[in-house]
């Protein structure tokens, strides 16, 4: 199961992205309130998959559907293996500044 921790603008992941614990996430994700700007800190993940792309996707949805104006989320200690998933669907670019 992946743990989320909040310090200020920046969540901070760990253990595992996987589409069998999601529900967990979004779970302890709902408990958090989100500002911009917000960094979302990877560098403690074990395993993903590709439910971590879609994670980091509805982030950045509910940032900016709490905010007036569209917020950029920063992607930051991307391990190997989610980079290459978000390579996969051709979102890198838009996901790593």
């Amino acid at each position: 199961m992946a743990q989320i921790k909040q310090d200020q603008n920046t969540l901070h992941f760990s253990g595992n992205l996987l589409i069998g614990n999601i529900s967990e996430t979004l779970n302890q994700l709902q408990s958090i309130r989100l500002e911009s700007p917000l960094s979302l800190d990877f560098s403690k993940v074990d395993e993903v998959d590709t439910v971590a792309v879609s994670l980091i996707l509805e982030i950045q949805r509910q940032l900016n559907h709490q905010q007036a104006q569209a917020s950029q989320v920063s992607v930051i200690g991307v391990p190997d293996n989610l980079r290459s998933l978000m390579q996969l669907y051709g979102v890198d670019e838009f996901l790593l500044n």
